[in-house]
Formats: structure tokens, sequence, C-alpha cells
């Protein structure tokens, strides 16, 4: 996993992180969050827009069993050698684990339908500066 330090600014001086997400793209984590639940047996509860990961899973007496912040890609697994996450993202996860004592997990899936886990806990192999390019 190699993560980017990447920053926006608004007119203000302030940072603000910009939003990509369609529609389409939440139908799919939605798709995806409900098909890890049903293995983990879990309820997936989808955390109100804006929240730093997208999802809360919850046992059957309603007490939350860990978070998950869900990416559907549109390229299949093995496409790239790695898997870009915002260095944003993992401090907003070990935030919430250490604020809550529960794992955050990122869940991928790719267009050929694999699907991976991993401890947003876990270290890096790598971290540099840098993103994609195709984004303002």
């Amino acid at each position: 996993m190699y993560l980017y330090a990447v920053m926006h600014l608004s007119k203000q001086g302030n940072i603000v992180r910009p939003v990509y997400e369609s529609n389409a793209d939440k139908e799919r984590e939605r798709k995806l969050a409900s098909v890890v639940a049903k293995r983990w047996q879990v309820d997936a509860k989808e955390n109100p827009k804006m929240y730093p990961i997208d999802y809360c899973f919850v046992n059957s007496k309603g007490e939350v069993e860990g978070f998950g912040e869900m990416k559907v890609r549109t390229h299949k697994f093995g496409t790239f050698p790695t898997y870009i996450l915002s260095v944003h993202k993992v401090a907003d996860a070990k935030a919430l684990a250490s604020a809550t004592g529960k794992r955050v997990i990122l869940i991928v899936q790719w267009s050929c339908g694999t699907i991976a886990t991993l401890d947003l806990d876990t270290a890096p192999t790598k971290v540099e500066w840098g993103g994609r390019k195709d984004r303002g």
C-alpha cells in the first residue's frame, strides 16, 4: 500500500478535500458493503456523507463491531502493482480506531470480482508525495 499526501486549498486558504464520488459509485459501494456484511454476519450501516469512513458494521445487538472504507475499482485486480490511498484517509481511520477501540478495514473490489481487505492500522510499505494526475 502506498500513501500519498494530497491537499487542496479553498479560496479562503483552508485545506479542503474535493468530492469525486458519483451516485453510481455510492451504489457500487453499498452492494460491496452488503456482500461483506453478509459474509461477516453483521449489518452494514452507511455513515453520513462527508464522514471520514464509509460504513459501520453492527452486530445483532446494535453494537459496532468495526468500520469499513469501501472502494470499488473499474479495473481488474493486478492492473497496477500498488494501491494508492491518501494519508488523510489513513489518519482519519487511525483516529477513529483509537477513539473507539474498533478496527477500520479498507475493503476493495476490482472489476473482475476480486475482493481484498486491509486493516488500516497496517504500516504502509512506502509513503510518497504525489497522487493521481487525472484530477485537479
